[in-house]
């Protein structure tokens, strides 16, 4: 039998009550020329039962004796695909009648592409449609804050793993297996994203990072970022990034607004010296989450406002309007509380 031109590859574990409207997602596109490998990761519900009972020959269950991890499943199947492009999509989300058709049109139009992703509609327990950025320059600007692109609606070029040796981490057992994974395909393929909204990404309690606590996970993350791309960062600087994030810190004062300076003119530094981002693409995202914090500040003390404009070197006048406005602001909330 000849190798169909698309592998899809999901992994499951205990999402029986969604899978089967996943799996047919995938049966019913447009582009038919494909192979579904479910890697089954030792599910404890029925999840397998239900892909086994669809009476489809594209459909390849893969089953894991043991529980290995995300990581490992998705390297199992990947070892098993057969197709020259491989398209993620989660047992728990759903794939746009058209979305594999366009995505190999796209890769087939521009060869110096090795992953495209798309943008997304969130629904479940919030509904909303979410796009990442278009051009590889866009996504790589981004690379050190967040995902370039969303895993769950990506397709690559499977040759590309095969020539770098690129893999999942299997030793990755916490949510942020799929960024790693992103960032090792960065380094040696382009990326972009398509604007249409071709994966349905189903938010709820079944998530992977539910219950987990968000600021652990992305410290964990941030670190291995940083570890990744060779930029010494130590435990307060991690605590930096996710200042950067608009994560607040259990205490603000013009030492940390200081340090948070400090921090971004050297990442700046550190990207001018050895070109690991676009540089006016990663100064200008340096730049807003930096600036942000201004606006956070101002809204509660002027003196770490104040703090924030000084580390700039000046007192821009836009900014003293916005902060007159909120010291007038929490004086009128005083002035009415009991």
């Amino acid at each position: 039998m000849s190798a169909p031109r698309l592998t899809v590859l999901m992994t499951l574990f205990n999402k029986g009550p969604f899978v089967e409207e996943a799996v047919r997602s995938v049966l019913t596109n447009s582009h038919g020329d494909l192979e579904l490998l479910v890697v089954d990761d030792a599910s404890t519900d029925d999840g397998v039962a239900r892909v086994a009972a669809i009476p489809d020959p594209r459909i390849r269950l893969l089953r894991l004796a043991v529980n290995a991890g995300r990581g490992a499943a998705a390297n199992h199947g990947l070892h098993a695909a057969r197709g020259e492009f491989v398209a993620v999509l989660d047992a728990d989300d759903l794939a746009h009648p058209d979305r594999f058709a366009k995505q190999i049109t796209y890769l087939d139009a521009h060869p110096e592409v090795g992953i495209v992703g798309s943008a997304a509609k969130v629904f479940g327990a919030r509904d909303r449609t979410v796009s990442w950025p278009a051009t590889d320059e866009q996504a790589r600007a981004v690379m050190l804050f967040e995902d370039p692109l969303l895993y769950g609606s990506c397709m690559y070029r499977r040759e590309l793993c095969v020539r770098h040796g690129i893999r999942y981490r299997e030793d990755w057992r916490v949510p942020g297996m799929d960024y790693l994974f992103l960032l090792a395909m960065a380094a040696h393929a382009r990326m972009a994203n398509l604007p249409e909204a071709l994966t349905s990404y189903r938010l709820g309690e079944h998530n992977f990072r539910h219950g987990k606590d968000s600021r652990d996970v992305r410290r964990a993350i941030i670190a291995e970022a940083l570890r990744w791309f060779g930029i010494p960062g130590t435990e307060r600087e991690v605590e930096l990034m996710l200042m950067l994030e608009q994560r607040r810190p259990a205490v603000v004062d013009e030492d940390m607004v200081r340090a948070l300076w400090e921090w971004v003119k050297r990442l700046r530094g550190i990207n001018r010296e050895r070109g690991l981002f676009p540089i006016d693409a990663f100064e200008r995202r340096l730049q807003r989450d930096w600036r942000r914090w201004f606006y956070l500040l101002a809204d509660e003390s002027r003196e770490l406002a104040l703090a924030h404009m000084r580390c700039e070197g000046g007192l821009p006048l836009g900014r003293l309007f916005y902060l007159a406005r909120s010291a007038s602001k929490r004086r009128a909330r005083r002035a009415v509380q009991p």
